[in-house]
């Protein structure tokens, strides 16, 4: 008979069921002993098998972020840190995102195992029905396909049934009795359910942290375009004081100049060089840190270079509306949000919370405002700025026509050479801070303040 191979079976199963409904209540601390199982696994909707997987982290297991698309999935992989990339490298890439991913981790270890275990006996008992109803072919015993039929129901109600039948996986409380049914599906939802609730929570609680990091970095960048050009100046004056210090020594040759004179050029030169190596250690400093900060190793940070800023825009912050600004910036903002999602004690009056709430948004508003009118200030400068060298490149090109003429001395050209470079950094740094200034407005509108 069928019965004796298939009561053993069935009472397995009804163990695996009870061990399924037991575990689902353990806390994530009881296994921390085992191998940790990656929190990027993918999360089946049991509800509907064929939808799209998503993952706990929001990436896979290569740490591609769901969704994006293979050009900025590049980008970020290669050795250049763009402006527009900022946010994506500390969400995906940086120290902050390697905690975030270890923290799902070590919260995940215990659920993926109860997961994995209720996906197994969900298995088991696919695979028993599918030999059941094998056996339920191939008998003539009615009896007997009788039998196989209420057992093929009773799998089946305990991985999938709505619980409001005789089947299903009965649920008692400590004194034994009946408080309810579930099944394996309902298990696992709930398991799924509980690792994605601690994954939102593990995110939730790094949103500012990633936020001061991002605004950080985006701080960084900047920074580096003023001493990048810096550099350039640098550069230049290095080349001006190097072409003096030569015709200095040429002329103390010849009698036309002292070794006063010399010395002076010589050491105009060296403290032109000092400034150039101060500067370039700067940058390599802060490149380097950035790089560490947003996920690449200490030997691959020397590698990493800094990309270029965006084109300053003119027109940008004349179509803005400071007041629609500010409202769009609240909705961001992560201490605006905070103070307005505290909850008010049950009390009448004005309370601390009030307090709290009325002072993040009057900031905001003071800071939104202050933001617009540095823009508009740094486009102002930068206009100034632009007039200023177009004087110092005329001036310039005078110098060298008068040069070539003999009506100046080589002191007098250096001298609106000197004027030149100065003018050219000026214009061009009042370039990079008018597009900083708009940079660091329009990161407020997305909450990085």
């Amino acid at each position: 008979m069928y019965m004796g191979g298939e009561m053993v079976k069935r009472k397995k199963l009804a163990a695996l069921a009870a061990a399924a409904v037991l575990c689902s209540g353990l806390g994530t601390a009881a296994m921390a002993a085992q191998e940790k199982k990656p929190g990027t696994r993918v999360v089946i909707n049991i509800n509907d098998p064929n939808a799209p997987g998503r993952n706990l982290t929001g990436v896979d297991s290569t740490g591609r972020p769901d969704g994006m698309d293979d050009t900025t999935w590049a980008r970020l992989q290669d050795d250049v840190i763009d402006y527009d990339e900022i946010n994506n490298l500390v969400e995906y890439r940086s120290v902050i995102a390697r905690q975030q991913m270890a923290a799902i981790d070590n919260y995940a270890v215990n659920m993926n195992d109860i997961i994995d275990s209720i996906s197994s006996s969900i298995e088991d008992m696919n695979n028993e029905i599918s030999d059941l109803k094998e056996k339920r072919r191939d008998t003539t015993d009615e009896n007997e396909k009788a039998a196989y039929t209420a057992l093929i129901d009773l799998y089946s109600s305990m991985i999938s049934a709505s619980g409001t039948d005789n089947y299903g996986i009965v649920l008692t409380d400590d004194d034994g009795n009946v408080t309810g049914k579930t099944t394996f599906s309902v298990q696992k939802a709930g398991a799924e359910g509980n690792l994605t609730k601690l994954a939102s929570s593990v995110k939730r609680g790094l949103h500012g942290t990633k936020v001061s990091v991002t605004t950080g970095m985006n701080s960084a960048f900047l920074g580096y375009q003023s001493l990048r050009e810096l550099e350039k100046m640098y550069e230049k004056q290095v080349d001006m004081y190097q072409a003096m210090y030569d015709a200095a020594v040429r002329q103390l040759a010849v009698g036309a100049a002292t070794e006063l004179d010399v010395r002076t050029a010589e050491v105009d030169l060296q403290g032109a060089k000092i400034r150039l190596s101060n500067n370039r250690e700067s940058l390599r400093s802060i490149k380097e840190n950035m790089a560490i900060i947003l996920g690449w190793g200490i030997d691959s940070a020397a590698n990493v270079s800094i990309g270029e800023i965006p084109v300053y825009d003119p027109t940008y912050m004349a179509a803005r509306n400071l007041y629609q600004d500010i409202e769009e910036a609240r909705l961001y903002n992560v201490e605006y949000g905070s103070a307005q999602a505290t909850a008010k004690p049950d009390i009448t009056g004005y309370s601390e919370v009030d307090i709290k709430r009325n002072s993040t948004k009057e900031n905001l508003n003071i800071t939104m405002s202050s933001l617009y009118n540095t823009a508009i200030q740094a486009g102002t400068q930068y206009e100034a700025a632009q007039a200023g060298f177009m004087v110092a490149a005329r001036q310039k090109a005078s110098a060298e026509r008068s040069l070539a003429a003999g009506l100046i001395s080589y002191k007098d050209y250096y001298g609106a050479v000197t004027q030149y470079i100065a003018s050219e950094a000026t214009a061009n740094i009042s370039a990079i801070n008018a597009s900083s200034a708009v940079l660091n407005y329009q990161a407020a509108l997305r909450g990085f303040v």
